[in-house]
C-alpha cells in the first residue's frame, strides 16, 4: 500500500535470512510476533493454485521454503513468548520460555499449508513459577 507499494514485492512469502540466539523478556505483550502471516514460498508473489490431481500438496506448483527461528529465551512477556498467525513451513527449534502471562508459544493457523510443516521442535515451555508477577 502507498506510493512505494510494489506488486514484486510480497513480503510474507518471502525467504528469510538468520534468527539464532535472541532473547525477550518482560515486554509489553509479545517476545517475539510474527504479524500476521508467514509462508515464504519459491515465488513469493505467485498464488497457490489448488491442482485437483494432487490435492495432497497445494503448494507443489510453488514450494514451501523452511523459515527457521532458533534458540529464543523469552520470559516474563504480558501476553506470548512466540506467536505466529498463519504459519506456512516455520518451524521454532529449541525455544525455551517461562512465565509469560498469556501463552508460551502459539500458532494461529497452520491448516492453510498442509499437515506437519509448521512446528515447535525440542522447545521447553514453563507456565507459571513462583518468579511470575
Amino acid at each position: 500500500m502507498g506510493p512505494s507499494a510494489d506488486v514484486n514485492i510480497c513480503p510474507e512469502n518471502e525467504p528469510l535470512g538468520m534468527f539464532r540466539n535472541n532473547h525477550a523478556h518482560s515486554n509489553g505483550r509479545y517476545g517475539l510476533r510474527i504479524f500476521h502471516n508467514l509462508m515464504p514460498r519459491t515465488f513469493p508473489c505467485k498464488a497457490v493454485v489448488y491442482d485437483p490431481n494432487n490435492s495432497t500438496d497445494p503448494f507443489w506448483k510453488n514450494p514451501l521454503i523452511t523459515a527457521n527461528f532458533y534458540n529464543l529465551t523469552s520470559w516474563k512477556n504480558k501476553r506470548n513468548g512466540a506467536i505466529v498467525g498463519a504459519a506456512g513451513d516455520v518451524r521454532f527449534n529449541n525455544f525455551k520460555v517461562a512465565d509469560n502471562f498469556l501463552a508460551g508459544l502459539e500458532m494461529e493457523r497452520s491448516d492453510r499449508s498442509g499437515d506437519g510443516k509448521a512446528m515447535f521442535v525440542n522447545s521447553t515451555i514453563v507456565g507459571r513459577t513462583e518468579n511470575t508477577e
